[in-house]
């Protein structure tokens, strides 16, 4: 008995193995990134506007590789009304929704549903934003300067509704530990990105000019697009939140479903072996 354990355990630690480097490989592959927001950013005024903005299934808003800068990836929009507005990356948006929001400092590995949301001051015209997935970077570029940008870390009902600079203390201030930012090698990114827009660097981000009035508390405006986030997309995101709510992926559940039928053919064939 010891044995048909032993040989179903081995039938079951390889087939996983195997399920681990299969699932690696589909995430990795032909992978895309969306950039979410206002519509405001994306050359419409009615910010009520269900075709853009809010849109995971709108290819137009997929970012492409930047030449040059190896695994960062770019958008280009126009902002036609000025102001603080608000943003999201998304991973592989157009299969899976929201299921896969980038968090700030974290690789696109870990990325999952309700996750960072970014709100940058801009002015009307064309901006550029990059993305660097790997480290969970985001910088919007316009006029060659970084635009001032703070960050709602985790953006769940419950979770802090607060706005913060976008840097480790700030967020760790905010209530939450183990935040994996790197505040020196995100900063290195920001420079790299506005010099490859030809500007000269200076610190987008600073307590007076992101936090007017105090602004630690989201007000009602603050919300809004956060608000339209979920509801934009409402039927897709409900699609998704099912596999999600306990962090397992359809792509998982395949894969455990082929280990189990293969740990039953297993036990099956050597009970019938031990029987002859």
């Amino acid at each position: 008995m010891r044995k048909i354990i032993k040989k179903i355990a081995t039938v079951v630690a390889t087939a996983t193995m195997i399920a681990a480097m299969g699932i690696t490989a589909f995430a990795d592959e032909d992978s895309t990134y969306s950039f979410m927001g206002n519509p405001n950013i994306f050359g419409v005024e009615d910010e009520g506007d269900t075709t853009v903005g809010w849109v995971p299934t709108n290819e137009d808003q997929i970012m492409t590789a930047v030449d040059g800068m190896d695994g960062v990836y770019s958008y280009t929009g126009n902002c036609v009304v000025a102001g603080d507005k608000e943003y999201k990356v998304l991973k592989d948006a157009t299969d899976f929704a929201w299921s896969y929001q980038m968090c700030l400092g974290n690789p696109d590995a870990a990325w999952a549903d309700n996750q960072s949301q970014f709100r940058s001051t801009f002015e009307t015209g064309e901006y550029k934003v990059y993305v660097k997935p790997a480290n969970g970077f985001v910088v919007v570029i316009q006029n060659q300067k970084a635009l001032p940008t703070v960050v709602r870390y985790h953006s769940r009902d419950e979770d802090s509704a607060n706005f913060v600079d976008t840097n480790k203390a700030a967020i760790e201030a905010d209530g939450y530990s183990d935040v994996a930012l790197d505040d020196a090698a995100y900063e290195a990114f920001i420079k790299e990105c506005v010099e490859k827009e030809g500007g000269t660097y200076e610190p987008a981000n600073s307590t007076d000019d992101n936090k007017k009035d105090d602004e630690t508390v989201t007000t009602d405006d603050s919300k809004k697009d956060d608000t339209k986030d979920d509801a934009k997309a409402e039927t897709t995101k409900k699609e998704s939140k099912d596999d999600d709510k306990d962090g397992v992926s359809p792509v998982v559940i395949v894969v455990i479903v082929v280990v189990v039928v293969a740990v039953i053919a297993a036990i099956v064939a050597l009970s019938k072996k031990k029987k002859n």
